[in-house]
């Protein structure tokens, strides 16, 4: 299953976008990720079975902690 995001952040550069793709890649609900520093989206690759909701909160958490105020709204 595809998700795409949309990436909110007033203070995101290249190198945080990178740090937080590779936490995001860690999870095990996740097949692929791609975070685009310059369109500001962020796509995912999961599981069928993965709780689209919960994906979205760690995600969010993962991005807040690596560089804070950064969160991702469902398109």
């Amino acid at each position: 299953m595809k998700l795409k995001y949309n990436v909110k952040s007033q203070s995101l550069c290249a190198n945080c976008a990178s740090k937080i793709e590779e936490a995001i890649k860690e999870l095990d609900e996740i097949n692929d990720a791609n975070l685009s520093f310059m369109t500001e989206k962020l796509k995912l690759e999961v599981n069928d079975d993965a709780d689209v909701d919960h994906i979205t909160e760690l995600c969010n958490q993962i991005a807040d902690k690596l560089e804070p105020g950064t969160y991702f709204v469902a398109k």
